[in-house]
């Protein structure tokens, strides 16, 4: 079973509910959840993979679930409507995706090993061109720019990350930061737009 049935059959299953209070069922279930995401041709799903509730992807993304990565309740990945390319969401082994996320797959996003994604955090891969007065921006046209985030990694409730951004290994951003710059490992940044405030030692 492939493709859209696939996909449809996983979408029901993962919206299946937790009780982590009743460990039989919660395994099942988790296993469960892991197996009907593969009969999708192009999500693959590593080792102890933990998926929570809600988890949405649509057509035309290509997904690497790394071995033991957690995705919580309510993560969205979506992609911009027009866009035709395939792009593709890597997420690496240990790393947390906490509740409430969205995920823009309408270009590629890389997410390193043991990495941490908070609340309600937003990557953005594509922008509307709408410097030009002549364009409608109903009508303007769309570019797309992978994000790559790095390994070990924290990035705290509410972030915003912006098309083309790389956040280097070991780099830290604060609540409620936008990010629209590279941002160099072990950095500490914070702000609207994010700025350098500290380094990891």
């Amino acid at each position: 079973m492939m493709g859209k049935w696939g996909r449809l059959l996983a979408r029901l299953v993962i919206q299946l509910p937790d009780f982590p209070w009743f460990s039989p069922y919660d395994q099942a279930v988790t296993a469960l959840r892991r197996a009907v995401l593969t009969l999708d041709g192009r999500v693959s799903v590593g080792r102890d993979v933990k998926l929570h509730p809600k988890f949405y992807y649509p057509r035309g993304v290509s997904i690497n679930l790394g071995d033991g990565c957690e995705i919580k309740r309510d993560v969205r990945v979506g992609r911009e409507y027009g866009v035709t390319d395939i792009a593709e969401l890597r997420i690496g082994a240990e790393t947390e995706v906490l509740s409430g996320c969205r995920i823009d797959c309408s270009g590629s996003v890389t997410i390193g090993e043991a990495s941490h994604i908070g609340r309600d955090c937003q990557i953005i891969t594509h922008k509307h061109e709408t410097a030009s007065r002549d364009t409608p921006v109903l009508r303007a046209a769309i570019t797309t720019s992978p994000v790559t985030i790095g390994d070990d990694v924290m990035i705290y409730s509410d972030v915003v990350i912006l098309p083309g951004v790389n956040i280097g290994n070991g780099a830290v951003v604060a609540v409620r930061s936008v990010v629209t710059s590279d941002v160099e490992p072990h950095q500490i940044v914070a702000g609207v737009p994010a700025r350098k405030i500290g380094e990891r030692v």
